[in-house]
């Protein structure tokens, strides 16, 4: 629940091919002083049945939130739940503070899902088991993206917004610097030598860049 004089909880939003234990080295890098929570998102929890839609799962993030008494939260997401905290911008502005989004599928090329899914299917299902991930739930991820086209609603993102990306992830990058420029006011940083997952590779880099724009001046803070 928003406190007066808190700092507003920060929600965590994980990729294709992650389960919400990803960002325990981002959490621990962060550290104390701010709530945060990382919810499975609609669609990818365990005993979902497989089938993903975007408004569906943004819509479950918002209930989340009324349900736990929270007027307004900070959205941080990788990939598909990077996505996710974009829809949600848009279907909820009231519920959104600020944003930082990484490697966000807002227009994702069918060469770069083909990819991706080759490469979901390659992980040993020893790997996903361990990580609590389900291959199904994954694909069927990137297949509902396969025809989604999300840059018209961008421009109706009223969240200051932080777009971040990996330098070793050149589609990233170039991705990142097309949303940055969709959304009002929006400004991209380019992490050096970092991949696509931030979030699990460069989890130091993102939790400063993260703490340093959500501690920037905001009236509703």
């Amino acid at each position: 629940m928003n406190q007066p004089g808190q700092p507003r909880p920060l929600v965590l939003l994980h990729g294709v091919g992650q389960s919400p234990i990803a960002w325990q080295d981002f959490v621990s890098a962060f550290g104390a002083g701010r709530p945060m929570t990382a919810p499975w998102m609609r669609g990818l929890r365990p005993k979902d049945p497989v089938g993903f839609d975007l408004d569906a799962a943004a819509s479950g993030v918002a209930d989340g939130l009324e349900l736990q008494g929270v007027r307004k939260a900070d959205l941080l997401g990788v990939s598909v739940g990077a996505s996710v905290a974009l829809r949600l911008a848009v279907q909820r502005p009231e519920l959104v503070g600020r944003l930082v989004v990484a490697g966000a599928l807002v227009r994702p090329s069918k060469g770069a899902l083909r990819m991706q899914k080759l490469a979901m299917r390659l992980v040993p299902e020893s790997r996903l088991v361990d990580a609590g991930v389900s291959r199904p739930r994954m694909l069927a991820v990137l297949d509902a993206l396969r025809d989604f086209d999300g840059t018209d609603a961008l421009r109706r993102v009223e969240a200051p917004t932080l777009v971040v990306a990996g330098s070793r992830d050149r589609a990233g990058v170039e991705a990142g610097r097309r949303l940055a420029a969709e959304v009002p006011g929006a400004r991209l940083h380019v992490v050096d030598g970092a991949g696509a997952m931030l979030n699990t590779e460069s989890a130091r880099e993102l939790a400063d860049l993260t703490a340093e724009f959500l501690a920037e001046d905001d009236p509703d803070a």
